[in-house]
């Protein structure tokens, strides 16, 4: 599947709500976006809050379903499977990159 990028308020408001869960390379950004929710969904999910130059604010790693998570000074969100963000080394203050997770799925990390 790949990244998918939710904009419009409808879209933002729905999220993984009637998807497949997420796998390893699947993300949904969430643009603009300070706080998530897994309420009505089945499994965690990792919530990776960012600024709009991409550097990392908080990440909140296998967000259980029912619950909620927020970043005031956020910009945007991306959604990733439970445990992807750290499979992929991301940490709060770099600036993440596509160009990072597809290098990173190609060597396996």
């Amino acid at each position: 599947m790949g990244w998918r990028r939710a904009t419009s308020c409808q879209d933002r408001l729905r999220g993984w709500l009637g998807q497949a869960p997420p796998g390893p390379g699947d993300g949904l950004w969430i643009v603009p976006c300070r706080a998530v929710h897994t309420v009505g969904m089945a499994w965690p999910i990792d919530a990776v809050f960012v600024d709009k130059r991409g550097r990392v604010l908080r990440i909140v790693p296998a967000l259980r379903p029912g619950r909620a998570a927020c970043c005031w000074r956020a910009w945007g969100v991306l959604e990733l499977a439970a445990g992807e963000a750290a499979r992929l080394g991301w940490k709060q203050g770099e600036r993440m990159s596509r160009n990072r997770v597809s290098t990173r799925q190609r060597s396996g990390a």
